[in-house]
């Protein structure tokens, strides 16, 4: 079942155990035992393959940090690295190697520095979403920062994985600005203006003098992020959280064609999302439960979809989004929000205004708290909806332009392949200025083999029949990752060969995270 390339690692000698417990303690060094009751990948079928974890070291200095590589350079092991490792969708923190050392950051969870002039702030990779915001709170900072819709997992981690969140800094990638990175060697660079000792511009103007190689880290395995700068929003004045609903599946692309022009207009700020009935009655107290909304075989129905859409007073499709500032220019751009979509039949826009300090107080509102940045574990919810108390998902997560027909066309397409499955077609859409990041549930039991093997299946085949018209992924799960990077073909895979070369030329020892995004050291591929 899995797609790990060359070979598993043979283990940790205890020469080099004995080396990691001196450069760290006893207890920032887990047995084999201690790292697979705490970490791995709890959503795959435990009899399938082995994710063996040969040891847990949990640094908590830079220092560690490069002692770990050096180490690691010395006596030949793979590290594997996670900053939180709840990424569970994509493989938790299960290495791709079997036998690797996992370097857990999760102790380096210190908020160094919040710049509440300059909305910015620096932290270590363990600073988690919940971390961030109560530190914020505490320090009565009057700063919202970005969180997506699980807020357990690392704001530095989640940004260098691309992912996403809901305030008008939602792109998380691009709001990180300045890092410091521990390269393969245990070399320490700092990127930007931070380059030069002391420049208080570092987490604030992205770009330094030469080359810009922040990029570099992102999805990578060619360093360790350390500190990076973190871009927030000043709390604003007023706040409006809304939806727009409209009434039938074929309205889907002029839903997407409506906002497009707000989006780059600015008038809507945040990135929108897209939902489904089915998602979103998972969420909702005292809906139906999935087998009430369908007990038959199978994926619940279109009928029953709009059934259920119907009783829970949803669009057939429910957009939510958020808009900020004073209470005259919010209230300008819901106008604009209200004429855009008013040329769909039936499209109807809700939502609550609020005063922005006013959303911390809230009983739990999950649309509404999640645009304003505070985090929450409300979406596990969705697990149990569809396969029960501890189930568990992948994610099938491909970009498109942000036009009606290329979304539908790329909805069409995956609804199609899910057909005969048994599986939901639960399709989110997270929109950005530009783009749509389409998000495939795939829901399942991890006990379960049947459905398990039935997801891991149809997984390549969706990345090549998507890649097939032109649609791509931006994350994958960590047994799929080769077969993602296979579909970045321009110039006979000229991408992955530059990859080859950066990772051949940094970690010429190949042991930081081979394998990731695809990308193996020469050791790998030569076996």
């Amino acid at each position: 079942m899995t797609t790990t390339q060359g070979r598993a690692a043979a283990g940790l000698s205890s020469a080099a155990r004995a080396d990691l417990v001196a450069l760290l303690g006893a207890d920032a060094v887990l047995d084999e035992d201690a790292s697979g009751r705490e970490y791995g990948d709890p959503f795959t079928f435990a009899g399938w393959h082995s994710r063996r974890i040969s040891a847990t070291v949990l640094p908590e200095t830079v220092a560690d940090v490069q002692g770990i590589l050096r180490l690691a350079g010395r006596h030949g092991f793979p590290l594997w690295v996670v900053s939180q490792g709840r990424n569970n969708a994509y493989g938790g923190s299960a290495p791709r190697v079997p036998g690797s050392v996992l370097v857990s950051l999760r102790r380096m969870n210190r908020v160094l520095e919040v710049d509440e002039e300059h909305a910015v702030a620096r932290v270590e990779p363990g600073v988690r979403f919940f971390d961030l915001y109560d530190h914020l709170r505490a320090g009565g900072h009057r700063l919202w920062s970005s969180a997506p819709d699980l807020g357990w997992g690392s704001v530095v981690g989640n940004a260098l994985e691309h992912g996403v969140g809901y305030t008008v800094h939602g792109d998380h990638a691009a709001r990180l600005c300045g890092l410091e990175v521990v390269l393969p060697d245990g070399e320490v660079v700092r990127t930007g203006m931070g380059a030069m000792d002391g420049n208080p511009a570092w987490n604030l103007h992205p770009r330094g003098f030469g080359p810009t190689f922040d990029g570099l880290f992102g999805q990578s395995n060619l360093g360790i992020v350390t500190k990076a700068g973190v871009w927030m929003m000043p709390e604003p004045e007023h706040y409006f959280s809304g939806s727009i609903r409209v009434p039938r599946r074929e309205d889907l692309p002029a839903l997407v064609d409506a906002v497009r022009p707000l989006l780059l207009s600015g008038v809507m700020q945040n990135p929108p999302a897209i939902g489904h009935p089915a998602f979103i009655a998972a969420l909702v107290p005292g809906a139906p439960s999935r087998s009430e909304v369908h007990s038959g075989p199978g994926p619940i129905p279109e009928a029953a979809v709009e059934a259920l859409a119907a009783r829970l007073d949803l669009g057939r499709w429910t957009m939510r989004f958020a808009l900020y500032g004073t209470e005259w220019v919010v209230a300008a751009r819901l106008a604009a929000v209200r004429a855009a979509v008013a040329v769909i039949d039936g499209a109807r826009v809700d939502g609550t205004a609020f005063a922005g300090h006013e959303v911390h107080d809230l009983a739990r509102d999950q649309n509404a708290q999640v645009q304003a940045g505070i985090p929450s574990l409300d979406l596990m919810k969705a697990l149990d909806w569809y396969s029960g108390p501890e189930g568990g998902h992948l994610d099938f997560s491909v970009v498109a332009p942000l036009r009606g027909n290329d979304i539908t066309r790329l909805h069409d397409l995956l609804d199609g392949l899910m057909a005969g499955t048994g599986l939901d077609f639960d399709c989110a859409m997270i929109l950005g200025r530009r783009y749509a990041i389409n998000v495939m549930q795939l829901y399942f039991h991890p006990e379960d083999e049947a459905t398990v093997s039935r997801v891991w299946e149809l997984y390549p085949r969706l990345v090549r029949a998507a890649a097939a018209e032109g649609f791509a992924l931006y994350r994958a799960h960590l047994d799929f990752m080769d077969v993602g990077a296979e579909q970045f073909d321009a110039h006979d895979h000229a991408q992955l060969r530059f990859n080859e070369r950066l990772k051949d030329a940094l970690d010429p020892a190949g042991v930081l995270a081979p394998g990731k995004q695809g990308v193996w050291p020469a050791a790998y591929r030569a076996g």
